[in-house]
């Protein structure tokens, strides 16, 4: 019996064509909720961002990969990268004038833009952070980092500074830093087991690579369609896209509305 889902946010529960909740999804949600099932967020977002969820009324967040964690309002859990992870990736991407997003427990700043940059914040329907020089930062607790760069540029630049911290991509164009022993998975068993919900009554929803160890994680992961095939094959069940209602398909397919 499913006592908890989560959701993914970006290509999941919100689309990056509408920037919203669809109206279907809404209901669903709320039927879900009367029926006693707890519905959380799983996301790459820091809390901070989490601007496009229609309101709707969480019973808690696993936010930046599951390095900061709420139950509802309380913060529950919070893992910081290691200080010299942080360090010498913040001074690569001033070397190299790499794009880098810094985020902490309760700000977000960044080194620069570029034309990528300015894409990826207009596809998540975002403002991008004012570019401030990572020498005020530097020092500070990070709980994770977003840089703009390739796989190529990740495996030769960027793989050489981290020590105990690893990489989560969920596009093509930039990965997260987030601390090596931490995931969305970590974060949805801390969260469940403040309420006495057990894996196997758990239900998860993504689409990115960093959703990968939590639908391994969940009783029962689904993978939307617009999924990649490497995504798609650790789910139990791939549902339809993010635009054709693959979450309302899916709670359906398994009889929970």
């Amino acid at each position: 019996m499913i006592k908890a889902i989560f959701f993914d946010i970006d290509g999941t529960l919100v689309s990056f064509r509408s920037h919203e909740i669809s109206r279907t999804t809404i209901s669903a949600l709320h039927e879900l909720r009367a029926r006693g099932i707890k519905l959380f967020i799983a996301s790459g977002r820091h809390r901070l961002i989490m601007d496009n969820l229609s309101g709707f009324p969480f019973d808690g967040y696993v936010c930046m990969n599951g390095s900061l964690v709420f139950d509802r309002d309380e913060m529950i859990y919070l893992h910081p990268l290691d200080r010299e992870d942080a360090a010498s990736v913040m001074a690569l991407a001033e070397k190299d004038n790499i794009p880098c997003v810094v985020f902490a427990e309760r700000e977000i700043v960044m080194n620069c833009l570029n034309d990528t940059t300015e894409e990826v914040f207009r596809m998540i329907h975002l403002p991008a952070p004012e570019p401030v020089p990572f020498s005020r930062y530097s020092g500070r607790q990070v709980c994770q980092f977003t840089i703009f760069l390739d796989e190529a540029a990740e495996r030769e630049k960027l793989a050489p500074c981290l020590k105990h911290s690893v990489t989560a991509r969920w596009h093509p164009e930039f990965t997260d830093i987030i601390p090596e022993d931490i995931s969305k998975a970590e974060g949805i068993g801390r969260l469940i087991s403040r309420y006495g919900i057990a894996r196997d009554e758990v239900m998860a929803f993504g689409d990115g690579g960093n959703d990968v160890e939590m639908l391994e994680y969940a009783g029962i992961g689904v993978a939307m369609g617009n999924a990649v095939p490497q995504v798609q094959a650790h789910a139990d069940y791939v549902t339809s896209t993010v635009d054709e209602d693959g979450i309302v398909a899916a709670v359906r397919h398994f009889g929970l509305l």
